[in-house]
């Protein structure tokens, strides 16, 4: 496949802006969408640049006519497609974001189901991206940008804009960021873990304790707790589920197991203690918990055996 030059990727990242402008997008549009912004790792920022573009374009028609669209159902500006196109290709070359749209608060779910991952863009025209079994809240007004995660894994990346903080509430944590990108992970019981690729991000715990974290860094929030760093990260580890992948790095089994089940219902089983602490490390595809069985059972010289409702693992009989 011919990689795209940067032109082409601005031109398209303004027209998928462009789409989206226009109402929101078929199943089939925003699988295709998905897969675009999946395939070249300068087509997300590209995106939420295009992003605010559109919605700087819609406040100024707004503001001509003598109005501002307060909510997604009021009319929209009468700017053509080709118009806002050419408009957005033109700001995007020199860099400019462009201001940001006056809302008035509200609250809008989303979810992902199992196995499922989603990108969603936000009307300032910053991206979030969501991982399996996450769900929570959008709440932007005039003077706040808030997304509360109650479960789940989100990747954030947050156009700039210092008049109007940026904020993942998640439990008793806030993360506050800028011009950033970072990821919020909250699953079960476990700590919150916040990792930051760059920009300006902080968490804060339940008694005001603010922790401010640097490039490819992660930081554990644990109940009634002050945040704490646990060090660098693998950036390609903490996004492979973007890819569809689980990559494992000496893991044991057991959290291997746990892992998978956040991608399907067929349960991975280690038959007792002893296998399930044995370790194993590799790329693996989320949704085939299967093959991964079977690669473990061959590394690890174990028996594997499959049933409609799990997939077992023990000591291989002499």
């Amino acid at each position: 496949m011919v990689r795209q030059t940067s032109q082409e990727v601005e031109r398209a990242a303004c027209l998928w802006a462009a789409r989206l402008d226009d109402g929101p997008l078929s199943p089939a549009d925003q699988a295709e969408l998905d897969a675009w912004l999946e395939g070249d790792v300068r087509r997300l920022g590209a995106f939420a640049r295009a992003r605010a573009v559109a919605v700087h374009s819609r406040r100024a028609a707004a503001l001509e006519g003598g109005a501002i669209p307060l909510t997604r159902a009021a009319p929209k500006p009468s700017i053509s497609r080709r118009g806002l196109i050419a408009a957005s290709i033109s700001v995007v070359a020199v860099g400019g974001a462009g201001a940001l749209a006056a809302l008035q608060r509200r609250a809008q779910p989303f979810e992902t189901r199992m196995g499922e991952t989603r990108v969603v863009p936000l009307d300032d025209g910053s991206v979030m991206t969501l991982n399996t079994l996450s769900d929570g809240d959008v709440r932007y007004n005039r003077k706040a940008r808030e997304i509360v995660l109650n479960t789940g894994e989100a990747l954030f990346n947050v156009v700039a804009d210092a008049s109007r903080p940026f904020v993942v509430r998640s439990g008793e944590a806030a993360v506050i960021a800028n011009g950033a990108s970072f990821l919020v992970r909250r699953l079960g019981r476990s700590p919150l873990q916040v990792v930051s690729f760059g920009g300006e991000v902080e968490l804060n715990g339940p008694h005001g304790e603010g922790l401010e974290l640097a490039a490819n860094t992660r930081a554990f929030l644990s109940d009634g707790a002050p945040p704490v760093h646990t060090g660098e990260i693998d950036a390609d580890r903490e996004l492979a589920w973007r890819h569809g992948r689980i990559q494992l790095e000496d893991e044991t089994l057991m959290r291997a197991a746990r892992e998978f089940a956040r991608y399907n219902p067929t349960r991975i089983v280690p038959a007792d203690p002893l296998v399930a602490s044995l370790r194993i490390t590799g790329l693996f595809v989320a949704n085939d918990p299967v093959s991964f069985a079977r690669a473990a059972a061959g590394s690890l010289d174990l028996d594997v055996a499959v049933n409609a409702e799990e997939i077992r693992l023990s000591r291989r009989q002499v």
